[in-house]
């Protein structure tokens, strides 16, 4: 009897844990270990500036040069705020907002994300990670045909997440996975500065852009920067890479705090176990 307990903890437990798999697989935040790694170096190698203005390219020459540097000082601008929203949009993650708080060398935010009917939020402070799931959205796992009970008890529901999936998840927070995973669906700057792109005077977010277009095989490749003030990335589109995504809040502060009410994985495996 004894046995039979301690084996049906554990197996609630690790069906809360596998409730957070899928949602981490839903909200498309690729921070597993070997991805954070890959992303650092990806991120490296195409952070490196491109030619100066002016230097001899064999495609766009000067102006391509020129446009390409004007897309580095867009990112570069973009991603060292300390406060920045973002809305993402991919055929084959949904849509996420997401908000980033930095202070020193702790990052706090918010995201939510929807794909159809599944619904997922997440709530990382400085301390800890929260996360909250639809019933849609928690019969992604692998466990929830095998114990449906699970997907009643902690749809819709905030749950306080374990050290370790607070360390892995904690990753979406920083401006550099952001960062690497827009320039992971973009050419490096050294092949933009070789092209030479369209550009076009447009209103982004009501505010005066610059748009530049780079015809590309599987789509145009589209950077929206702002025309006034510090050279913001606004937008940035690329169907071929499945890359949609907005920047809005530049730099305006807000507060991220621990949703009221939630309970921790042990509670939430204690629930889902009685209920069986």
């Amino acid at each position: 009897m004894n046995s039979t307990l301690g084996r049906r903890p554990r197996r609630a437990t690790t069906a809360v844990a596998g409730a957070a798999v899928a949602l981490i697989a839903l909200a498309g935040c690729g921070s597993g270990a070997s991805d954070t790694k890959d992303a650092e170096e990806s991120g490296k190698a195409r952070s490196s500036k491109p030619a100066a203005a002016g230097a001899s390219n064999s495609g766009g020459g000067s102006r391509g040069a020129e446009a390409a540097a004007l897309v580095h000082k867009a990112i570069d601008a973009t991603f060292d705020q300390e406060y920045l929203s973002s809305t993402r949009r991919t055929k084959t993650e949904g849509t996420t907002t997401q908000r980033i708080a930095l202070s020193g060398d702790k990052a706090a935010c918010e995201a939510h994300s929807r794909k159809g009917p599944a619904s997922l939020d997440f709530i990382v402070t400085e301390s800890a990670l929260y996360s909250r799931g639809s019933k849609e959205a928690l019969e992604l796992s692998p466990e929830a045909k095998e114990d449906p009970v699970r997907v009643e008890v902690m749809a819709d529901r905030w749950v306080k997440r374990g050290a370790a999936t607070y360390e892995v998840m904690g990753e979406m927070c920083k401006s550099t996975t952001r960062r690497t995973w827009l320039e992971k669906r973009i050419p490096s700057l050294e092949h933009l500065a070789e092209e030479n792109p369209s550009q076009q005077s447009v209103k982004v977010q009501q505010r005066s852009a610059i748009k530049l277009t780079y015809e590309r095989a599987g789509g145009p490749l589209e950077f929206y920067i702002a025309a006034e003030g510090s050279p913001l990335l606004l937008r940035v589109t690329c169907p071929a890479t499945d890359l949609d995504e907005s920047f809005s809040d530049f730099g305006e502060p807000f507060r991220v705090v621990a949703p009221s009410g939630a309970v921790s994985e042990l509670q939430m495996a204690r629930e889902v176990l009685a209920a069986q």
